[in-house]
């Protein structure tokens, strides 16, 4: 912390109301060392806060967090101000908050301020190219007013149905909709420059609408969005108006949506619902190898791996692909402990994996390296109470993926029996699954730096089609007609949430009265 935040805080911390205007003058600079204030500033946590009042000072970086009282901001002629951070503010609202001048914003976030049931009007902030309205609990509808955003993230708002005026953003190019469960309205018309987003992915190599993660929604417009190709619109059950008008889209799956939907233009090819699709969900802890795996059952390259222990996979993400005649899907998912989302984020975004498998799940492998460690069974454990219920253990299999002898018999049998005499939580969890598979997935992205790189990947490849082998076939032998039904997405949000505010994450219970400790 900077010596001048610290005096900010002595200063400022316990009152109830902070009021500073800048001067040029050198005469008024002695009425308070704060008029000259400029750089980044940061007035979290001031528990006694209603109002703060800043005008004419050099700051180019303010965060507003955590202070349950505040109800009034006025920021007026901020002009160096680019960034702007509005964070835990329950009390604040839209009509509190004036600011005025702040013709260099950059960025602006608003996050969990439950009183916003609006947005300010976009072209008060010129400059302006990243917006994030996160957990606004009250904001019902959002319509962009023109503005150059390049940048737009709207997630958790709860109560939001509508969002409307994308095409007033012509400079738009990633768009992140995330946990909106009742949205039922989004226009993407004309979004020409849309190049990234979180649950429409158009970009470059795959320039597509995939993984629509909204299932209430009723309306879809992609009028003259030259960038659509394809389309996957499987789980909304409820879509009932689509238009893709202008767009270069020849194909759309809709799978699970009404029979009565209508669909413009006419002649688009329509898929309709995919009959005995196997789903496979895969999750675990981040560096397990989920994402190699879910290559090598795919037998594609479609998901991003990575050899260190940072997750590579943020959004939930599916294939279809075929194996002895049978139609199997594979959805991969971010890994528990990825390092710049909470848990309760990463657990949210795990959820968001099952609407991807509308038909149901029919096995869930759970995705570990080298071993079934006290983390493992924390985070096993974790998502079992968090997102399923108990009955999904008749559908989870454990599979290790780092076991350079998976062709041995003798030596898996070997690694599952100290498995289970290691630790007596071990053995109940892998009695209660399917059982464990041992495959061994190395990397074939080999750096050029030795003269044997290409026999390395040889066998390395070779590896990874024994392994697929072995998976599929295991998954063959334990398949079972029924499929496990999650409850809608917005009822698994909710449930994270209890799950969270229950404290579950210091001390999970486990049966027989034994307690395992997430660290």
């Amino acid at each position: 912390m900077s010596k001048k935040q610290e005096k900010f805080n002595i200063q400022y911390s316990n009152e109830k109301e902070i009021d500073i205007v800048g001067s040029n003058s050198i005469f008024d600079f002695f009425k308070s060392e704060f008029t000259t204030l400029e750089g980044s500033i940061e007035i979290e946590g001031f528990k006694n806060l209603e109002k703060v009042n800043l005008k004419d000072l050099n700051l180019n970086n303010l965060k507003i967090n955590n202070c349950s009282q505040l109800n009034r901001v006025y920021l007026s002629e901020l002009t160096k101000l680019t960034k702007l951070s509005v964070r835990d503010c329950p009390k604040l609202t839209p009509d509190d908050c004036s600011l005025i001048g702040l013709t260099s914003l950059k960025s602006l976030k608003i996050i969990n301020c439950s009183q916003f049931n609006k947005i300010f009007n976009l072209s008060l902030f010129p400059r302006l190219e990243s917006l994030s309205i996160i957990e606004s609990s009250n904001l019902i509808t959002f319509d962009c007013s023109p503005s150059g955003l390049t940048d737009l993230k709207i997630n958790y708002c709860s109560q939001l149905n509508q969002i409307t005026g994308l095409s007033k953003l012509p400079k738009l190019e990633s768009l992140s909709v995330r946990n909106c469960q009742k949205l039922t309205k989004l226009d993407y018309s004309s979004t020409k420059s849309l190049t990234e987003s979180d649950h429409i992915e158009l970009n470059s190599s795959n320039t597509s609408i995939e993984d629509f993660l909204y299932p209430n929604i009723t309306k879809l417009i992609c009028i003259n969005n030259e960038k659509l190709n394809k389309l996957d619109l499987s789980n909304c059950s409820k879509l009932d108006f689509l238009d893709c008008t202008g767009s270069k889209l020849t194909s759309v799956d809709l799978s699970y949506c009404p029979k009565s939907i209508k669909v413009e233009p006419s002649n688009l090819i329509i898929t309709r619902k995919k009959e005995n699709i196997r789903n496979i969900f895969l999750i675990g802890r981040t560096g397990g190898g989920r994402s190699a795996l879910a290559n090598v059952l795919s037998d594609t390259s479609n998901f991003k791996e990575g050899a260190y222990t940072v997750s590579q996979t943020i959004n939930a993400q599916k294939i279809d692909f075929n194996w002895n005649g049978k139609i199997f899907r594979v959805v991969d998912t971010i890994g528990v402990e990825h390092t710049k989302l909470s848990t309760k984020d990463t657990l949210l975004k795990i959820a968001e994996g099952i609407p991807l498998m509308p038909e149901g799940i029919n096995h869930v492998l759970y995705v570990t390296g080298e071993g079934f460690t006290e983390e493992e069974i924390n985070t096993f454990i974790m998502i079992r109470d968090s997102i399923f219920k108990s009955d999904i253990l008749d559908y989870v299999t454990i599979v290790r993926t780092r076991f350079s002898d998976f062709r041995n018999k003798s030596e898996c049998e070997k690694d599952l029996k100290i498995m289970r005499e290691e630790n007596e939580l071990i053995a109940e969890i892998v009695d209660s699954c399917n059982g464990v598979i041992h495959v061994n997935i190395p990397q074939i992205d080999i750096a050029k730096n030795d003269d044997d790189y290409e026999d390395r990947i040889l066998v390395n490849k070779n590896a990874r089609k024994k392994s697929r082998e072995k998976t599929l076939t295991y998954l063959e032998e334990i398949y079972k007609d029924k499929r496990f039904k999650s409850e809608n997405l917005e009822v698994l949000c909710n449930k994270i949430g209890e799950y969270i505010r229950s404290d579950n994450l210091h001390e999970l219970e486990i049966e027989k009265g034994e307690h395992c400790l997430i660290l």
